[in-house]
């Protein structure tokens, strides 16, 4: 071979095209020709050593495709049928060199080659820079060319077949000229990259696209009410970083100001605001004043000529004012105490008096945020805020769009299901920030992609699977076969990760899904996903090794349960799935008493009275009891017992009973924040002898009494939980403590029922007696 006509004519041959096209010895190639051109090496000898294997695993990644895999020895090796690569064995293994006809490993061929030698001819067209880009330019047509031909092949295969490949999307070469700039936007508001601007109030001010999101928040106008007020208190705002508290006092100071809310202000606003012709001040940030002013503030607050909007976290409020305790006449452990008080009310708002001035406190901490953050993402997928793609090109194989078109067209289901599951997090003790919901509800539309993002596969040739970028998968931080590295670092991503969503398997569909025979014409009845849905179902059926299509069966059984979640419009009364995927058993009981006018029926009363009072007869007296065994004695028992299960305990000595049938009684309470959200309760409330006495039924609570029901005997109650019944316990001793002379004891029968029997002293002799 002597002649540059005669080397390209060779590298067609390389690897043919077709179905069994392989890209390894062409990457090889581009590996040796990028280490010659930065002299890394210089002659005909090339060595099977960690820089090749790096340069080679690069440009697998940047050309290769799902099944290629980073076996670098495989091309070494048989390269050797070129006439351009001869392989040169060590002493004494020229003979097995020979007879190999492949290798198994790169360890094997460490034993057998030294290393591979260049032609003269093929080694100088390399270095020669005329013929040196003509020769790279031809690999890399053979690579695209050999992976069309590839994929044709299969697409043709499956068509002969009768069947079809899940949607892979195609970019075109023709470079985008114009991008949705709402897009960059709503990656600002993620910290996947450095382009986070967007991510704190500060810069939203400013920023044109925040009136696409912007939801009026119903807090600030309560707080300018209470502001305007001519007997009106200080506000004082507070919660955790995130919370919002910064976009409500921009929200007011825009009313205050005239100015509309889908107007930018030119620039952020100050540490203070003296709003003229108001007599009102906004503080945005505590954090942000001058220390050595703060004798003159506290006397602007005492002076009662302004009123006040201080926005601030715990830590700053607290630092300011105990710093000025003597000021407002109190102590410093006062100050604290009244404060620390004040923040931590239930409904979030409460009043704080300080040397004779009155504030109003608002916690946003301790307000539910998720009817708010619905509203923004509603905002975030208005189709208005998408219009400008509507007409272009790209939108057809557009991710982004695909996603937003998904979400739209199914939003009832997608919103719903995607706040049931925050809404799992929140009552069992996860809140997330406003904005660290929003960076989550961003990132599930655009999965973190930038137009150079779309642009780089379409310069590497990518096709990646449309499930990829999905929210159904994005919710969770991965594309459905591995994490997204920026997304894990989100809290929402961390968080979720840790419920467990997905993993308990509902017997019922599992069978639907994957046994063939059953239910085979299943539809998810989602036009835009129902042949993926099929596909992968398909596929998820199959064996455990098959990862043709790109992903695993294993894979693929995770992307079509999560599917069904996020999509199907399951038939009223089939509710087994999504309490299972969702690891709570009475979420969609909860959701239901939210409804205006709810309340319980008498069967569903019956069988939650039936059950929380075994489980509380089980916790007040540290005994495992049988289903159906309390069903004929009503009287709850406080012993006097050790608290644990493990250590039988037959006779025990009655602190307390009740009468559960009559003292006791289940009911749906409404309660209310500041902000005017509302929730709704079930409650378990004393009457009688022990009014007053009322022990609030959380979520987790609940699903830990139906769990206990169904034999789940593995459950645990959360500690925070286990203190709020101890603190029920107590209060029903208090008001139904045994006050007579005698002693009664409860004996556990064989039978798991309690027999009760009455110790008492007369004239010297004991007593015993049984009761009835």
């Amino acid at each position: 071979m002597s002649s540059l006509s005669d080397i390209l004519e060779e590298l067609y041959s390389l690897s043919r095209p077709g179905k069994g096209f392989k890209p390894h010895k062409y990457l090889l190639l581009l590996s040796v020709l990028n280490l010659l051109r930065s002299g890394k090496v210089s002659d005909k000898r090339i060595y099977f050593n960690a820089m090749l294997r790096a340069e080679f695993s690069t440009f697998l990644r940047k050309f290769g495709e799902e099944d290629d895999r980073d076996r670098p020895h495989n091309p070494f090796f048989h390269l050797a049928s070129s006439s351009f690569w001869n392989l040169i064995p060590f002493p004494g293994r020229e003979a097995d060199l020979d007879k190999a006809s492949t290798v198994g490993g790169a360890s094997e061929l460490a034993e057998l080659v030294q290393y591979a030698e260049l032609s003269e001819p093929f080694l100088n067209a390399l270095k020669d820079e005329t013929s040196c880009p003509v020769i790279e330019s031809r690999i890399l047509k053979c690579i695209l060319a050999g992976r069309e031909s590839r994929r044709d092949a299969h697409l043709q295969e499956s068509q002969k077949q009768g069947t079809q490949v899940l949607q892979r999307l195609s970019f075109s070469d023709k470079p985008i000229e114009t991008s949705n700039q709402f897009v960059g936007y709503l990656n600002s508001l993620q910290r996947l990259n450095a382009s986070n601007d967007n991510a704190f109030a500060e810069s939203q001010a400013c920023n044109p696209f925040f009136a696409y999101l912007h939801v009026p928040h119903p807090l600030a106008q309560a707080i300018l009410a209470e502001l305007r007020k001519l007997e009106g208190r200080h506000v004082i705002l507070t919660g955790h970083a995130g919370d919002g508290k910064s976009t409500i006092a921009l929200e007011i100071y825009k009313q205050l100001s005239g100015i509309s809310n889908e107007q930018s202000l030119p620039q952020p606003l100050r540490p203070r605001e003296d709003l003229p012709g108001t007599g009102i001040t906004i503080m945005k940030d505590l954090s942000e004043r001058r220390r050595e002013e703060d004798p003159a503030l506290v006397q602007e607050l005492l002076g009662d000529e302004r009123r006040f909007l201080l926005v601030s976290n715990t830590g700053t409020l607290l630092d300011m004012l105990r710093g000025q305790a003597a000021t407002f006449g109190m102590s410093r452990v006062k100050i604290e105490s009244e404060l620390l008080n004040s923040i931590g009310t239930e409904r979030g708002e409460a009043e704080l008096a300080l040397g004779g001035t009155r504030f109003w406190v608002v916690n946003l901490a301790r307000m539910d945020n998720l009817e708010f953050a619905r509203q923004i993402f509603a905002r975030m997928v208005a189709p208005e805020h998408w219009a400008f793609c509507k007409e272009l090109p790209c939108r057809v194989n557009c991710p982004i769009c695909l996603n937003v078109d998904l979400i739209n067209h199914r939003q009832s289901i997608v919103f719903n299901r995607i706040f049931l599951a925050y809404r799992r997090m929140y009552e069992y003790g996860t809140r997330l920030t406003l904005r660290q919901i929003t960076e989550h509800l961003a990132y599930l539309v655009t999965s973190g992609l930038e137009e150079s993002d779309i642009a780089e596969m379409r310069e590497k040739h990518q096709s990646p699977l449309k499930a990829e970028f999905m929210f159904f998968n994005r919710f969770f931080g991965d594309n459905g076969k591995e994490g997204h590295p920026g997304a894990l670092q989100m809290r929402a991503v961390s968080e979720i990760s840790k419920q467990g969503f997905g993993e308990r398997p509902c017997p019922r569909w599992e069978r639907k899904l994957w046994l063939k025979l059953r239910d085979r014409y299943f539809r998810l009845g989602v036009d835009d996903c129902d042949a993926e849905f099929d596909l992968l179902r398909e596929h998820g059926s199959g064996p455990g090794n098959d990862n043709k299509p790109g992903l695993s069966p294993d894979q693929a059984r995770e992307q079509v349960r999560r599917m069904l979640y996020f999509l199907y419009d399951f038939p009223k009364g089939e509710v087994s799935y999504l309490i299972q995927f969702l690891n709570s058993s009475t979420i969609l009981c909860w959701q239901e008493w939210q409804s205006p006018g709810a309340r319980l029926e008498m069967t569903e009363r019956n069988v939650l009275e039936r059950r929380i009072f075994h489980v509380l007869q089980e916790h007040f007296t540290g005994v495992r009891l049988p289903e159906g065994v309390t069903e004929h004695d009503r009287r709850l028992y406080i012993t006097l017992s050790r608290g644990k299960t493990k250590i039988r305990q037959s006779a025990q000595v009655v602190l307390a009973q009740i009468d559960w049938s009559n003292e006791t009684a289940l009911e749906l309470t409404r309660s209310q924040n500041a902000a005017g959200g509302g929730r709704t309760d079930l409650e378990l409330k004393g009457r009688g002898r022990i009014n007053g006495a009322n022990l609030l039924l959380t979520l987790p609570f609940l699903d830990y009494v139906v769990m206990r029901h169904y034999g789940e005997v593995g459950e645990i109650l959360q500690p925070a939980y286990v203190e709020r019944l101890e603190r029920f316990k107590t209060q029903v001793l208090q008001r139904a403590k045994e006050t007579r002379s005698d002693v009664m004891l409860v004996r556990l029968k064989t039978d798991h029922t309690f027999r009760r029997q009455q110790y008492t002293i007369l004239d010297g002799i004991l007593e015993v007696n049984d009761v009835l």
